[in-house]
């Protein structure tokens, strides 16, 4: 994800806002599905910020799956 784009979900009602009263490294979900987190990083102009910064989904582990014989390959012969 580009870093310069703004992320226009961050500017919605119920959005979190700027105003320093959360705690670094909370989490926030919107509406389309993109993860942000509230943490130190650097500005456009370079200096120091707490802000909140896109991050990439937390994945989850797939569930087992049951075993499904023969759907591209058989059992090998020989």
């Amino acid at each position: 994800m580009d870093s310069t784009v703004i992320h226009i979900c961050l500017q919605t009602q119920g959005a979190p806002s700027n105003d320093g009263g959360h705690a670094v490294g909370e989490r926030w979900v919107c509406s389309c599905g993109d993860t942000f987190v509230y943490r130190e990083g650097f500005n456009r102009a370079g200096y120091p910020s707490v802000e909140w910064w896109p991050m990439p989904v937390v994945p989850q582990p797939r569930q087992e799956q049951k075993v499904r014989r023969g759907l591209l390959f058989g059992p090998r012969k020989g």
